[in-house]
């Protein structure tokens, strides 16, 4: 091949990086997916929170459960960029799913059944406003440390966003507890919308915001800045007279000019609402804030979708896993190789206090490991999920976070680093090894989802007699899961 002849094929070859290296930019910023369900649309009464974590980087997934703290009457919590929050000294307990140095990834439940956790979403605004460094990453601690209900936390969200500045583009906090689920949408600086999710509806939720039109006058199913509108207008971005009905999510998404199939994100929330509903959607339809699911939600349901590729769609881009890992492909697919860990929230008040926060936990990729079940009553979590304190401290806590090196030395003994491993195996050679997982990995889960119902009867039972012995039993029965799955990881890193 002479130099002249070449010209074309680097040509190519240039265009071909510069492509990837523009999808891996664009990837960065679609982080994330969740589902939110009300406690009459799911199929015991529950309301349930479904999330997949995608964060880049070498990350340390680290699970840990802090038990509540009382530095005294009055503590200064530092917000990382100059900003200083004063409040009581009182927090909390919570579970800690900890992504190291991520500024925005880690979800939290704390002991009052509080689930907050979150999905960027790219805002129009590009201008700064923020008092003492902006408000980032300790947004969502303070309000797992600090807030009984869901309701409570979104109104705590409120008033720090508007009392320090969002310093990050856009995003939308899923927070719920054992009555009710609330998005909560930032726009960088200090303007924040919130709506509570209906009781008998769903709400997907992938890296755009969602919510649609706004009521001021509601305050039991909205919440937000007061001049929300008014705001809007003064940058240009809404005219009453030219635009009809104020819509969130036109007036305040980043403008986007790309396919919908393309864009990271519309297939997401398209297959979502279809599987969920069960009705018949189009790519580029305007998808509603949420609706009422085709038959009452279960957490194998949300699994499911949790693990979804597209599978059987025109959109599955490796044909039933003949071409390859379905993670990373020209669509952006629900469970992706960003994924590092996956988790369905079941909060229940009708259940004894020990058994009414149940978290199914995937420390991974789900569609490569298993959700297993972590109730918050048990004592101590199981071994391999989590190093470091228990006991809670400001500025270790945050010094580690940032700083991992403690958490570097303790990985080896996690059990993300086994999953990471074997991970790394099923993406080389997907189609094969997910034959392994369905064999070796996914009976465990199975076992524990069949198996629920029984014991949660015979703990409750247990619970009115001797309070003691059945806490010891949840204890058993947690550890043993995911004791029982680390073996299982032992075991296929020994044979693979």
């Amino acid at each position: 091949m002479n130099r002249r002849s070449l010209i074309p094929f680097i040509s190519v070859i240039l265009l071909l990086i510069l492509s990837l290296g523009l999808q891996a930019a664009d990837r960065k910023d679609l982080n994330c997916y969740t589902v939110l369900v009300g406690k009459k649309a799911s199929a015991d009464g529950s309301v349930m929170v479904a999330h997949n974590e995608d964060d880049s980087g070498d990350i340390i997934l680290n699970i840990r459960k802090i038990a509540p703290h009382n530095y005294g009457p009055e503590v200064a919590i530092n917000l990382g960029h100059g900003g200083t929050y004063r409040t009581d000294g009182r927090t909390n307990g919570f579970i800690w799913i900890e992504a190291s140095a991520q500024e925005f990834a880690d979800s939290f439940i704390n002991q009052h059944g509080v689930v907050i956790t979150s999905d960027a979403c790219g805002s129009r605004e590009t201008e700064e406003d923020y008092a003492d460094g902006g408000l980032g990453y300790m947004l969502r601690r303070i309000v797992a440390e600090k807030a009984r209900t869901a309701r409570e936390a979104v109104k705590l969200a409120g008033e720090l966003i508007e009392k320090f500045g969002y310093r990050s583009s856009g995003r939308t906090y899923s927070i719920a507890d054992r009555n009710e689920a609330w998005m909560l949408a930032v726009i960088r600086g200090r303007h924040w919308f919130a709506q509570r999710v209906p009781d008998d509806q769903v709400a997907v939720i992938p890296n755009f915001y969602t919510i649609r039109q706004i009521r001021l006058d509601d305050p039991d199913n909205f919440m937000g800045s007061q001049d929300i509108i008014e705001y809007a207008e003064k940058k240009g971005w809404y005219d009453r007279q030219k635009d009809g009905p104020f819509d969130f999510k036109k007036v305040f998404s980043r403008p986007s000019r790309r396919d919908p199939v393309f864009d990271g994100n519309s297939l997401r929330m398209w297959r979502g609402v279809v599987l969920l509903s069960g009705q018949n959607w189009k790519i580029e339809d305007d998808f509603p804030f949420s609706f009422k699911p085709a038959g009452k939600v279960t957490a194998e349901r949300l699994m499911a979708l949790l693990r979804d590729h597209y599978e059987g769609t025109e959109y599955d881009a490796t044909n039933g896993y003949q071409n390859g890992s379905p993670n990373l492909t020209k669509f952006r697919t629900i469970c992706t190789s960003s994924t590092i860990n996956s988790f369905v929230a079941v909060l229940n008040s009708q259940k004894p206090e020990p058994i009414s926060i149940l978290l199914w936990l995937a420390p991974g990729k789900p569609d490569t490991t298993v959700y297993l079940p972590i109730y918050y009553g048990l004592e101590k979590m199981p071994e391999g999920l989590g190093t470091g304190a228990a006991v809670h401290d400001y500025e270790l806590f945050y010094r580690q976070h940032f700083q991992p090196e403690e958490l570097i030395a303790g990985r080896e003994n996690l059990l993300h680093t086994s999953i990471l491993r074997f991970e790394r195996k099923v993406e080389g050679n997907y189609g094969p090894m997910m034959e392994v997982v369905r064999k070796e990995l996914r009976p465990l889960e199975i076992e524990y989802l069949n198996t629920q119902k029984a014991f949660e009867s015979k703990f409750s039972s247990l619970y009115r007699k001797n309070r003691a012995a059945a806490v010891q039993a949840l204890n058993r029965r947690v550890s043993e899961a995911f004791g029982r799955l680390n073996k299982i990881y032992k075991k296929l890193e020994a044979r693979y």
